[in-house]
């Protein structure tokens, strides 16, 4: 169980996020500065090749929570990271595997999740 929050003060809110995840983003952060800097671009390069302006690179770079997880990924994917175990298989993995098992966990888990609704006590 994570116990430890650090509270980050954003211009808009003051979202909380567990210790690990601020220290993973910041290590993905290193992983596209390093990945970035081998394929010798620029900053303003990888920023225009997706799209986004060179401060989001900066902030991407520095592992920071307030950019989308979705500019973290296409950095990576552009970059030709491996972020996730399954694409880290190496030749035995297949996207067929991949496939058969999200379809047996979509199968065994329910489709929907409702709270329990709370018995209402009216007697007055």
């Amino acid at each position: 169980m994570i116990d430890i929050f650090i509270n980050m003060k954003n211009q808009k809110n003051i979202a909380a996020f567990p210790a690990y995840v601020l220290q993973t983003l910041r290590e993905m952060g290193e992983f596209i500065s390093c990945a970035r800097k081998e394929k010798g671009w620029t900053q303003e390069a990888l920023a225009t090749r997706i799209g986004v302006n060179r401060m989001t690179i900066v902030r991407i770079e520095k592992g920071r929570p307030e950019v989308a997880t979705g500019w973290y990924m296409t950095a990576a994917w552009l970059l030709g990271l491996q972020v996730f175990t399954w694409q880290t298989m190496g030749e035995a993995r297949s996207d067929s595997v991949v496939g058969d098992l999200l379809i047996k966990l979509k199968k065994t888990l329910p489709s929907t999740v409702r709270q329990k609704r709370k018995k209402i006590e009216n007697d007055f």
